[in-house]
């Protein structure tokens, strides 16, 4: 059966560095782009129009993509009280419960956010001219990437930690 799996788990690791390689590029842009906003408005008094709204939206792309990587490497916190005291059956039988929620709700923000996409495709930024749909494509990317990701933290704790 590992050897089924093999490509999903080196398919998650490969978008989670791919991932992490794209949050590093963005807070890099991001932090540029907005000293120099700082620098033409109140050095050369002559603010860029577009720097704002490019910020704007490489911060909303950075947190999704951020959630998605920090569920990849299970960095969301968690309330654990009552899950501690349950005995093992109880606690795989609440693991799933949970697993089955997060992906009904990924599922819904996936299949949301590819009708918004579709809906705003033709829509421009006020500021930088692009599309709209490339500010609202990070639902459905960052929705699909937790699919992938949660899919693989499944059957890890499915087949105990045992999936390589």
């Amino acid at each position: 059966m590992n050897t089924y799996w093999r490509p999903l788990l080196r398919l998650d690791n490969i978008l989670a560095k791919a991932e992490a390689a794209v949050l590093i590029a963005l807070v890099a842009i991001m932090t540029v782009v907005v000293f120099l906003q700082v620098v033409y408005r109140y050095v050369l008094t002559q603010p860029l129009y577009w720097s704002e709204e490019l910020a704007r939206y490489f911060f909303v792309w950075l947190s999704i993509l951020g959630a998605t990587l920090g569920l990849q490497k299970r960095g969301h916190f968690g309330l654990d009280f009552f899950y501690r005291m349950l005995p093992d059956k109880g606690r795989r039988f609440l693991q799933f419960l949970i697993y089955l929620l997060m992906g009904c709700v990924v599922l819904v923000i996936l299949i949301q956010g590819i009708k918004l996409v579709q809906k705003t495709v033709l829509q421009q930024s006020p500021a930088m001219g692009i599309s709209m749909g490339l500010a609202y494509a990070c639902l459905p990317v960052g929705a699909g990437l937790m699919v992938i990701h949660l899919t693989v933290i499944f059957l890890k704790d499915w087949n105990n930690g045992k999936l390589e």
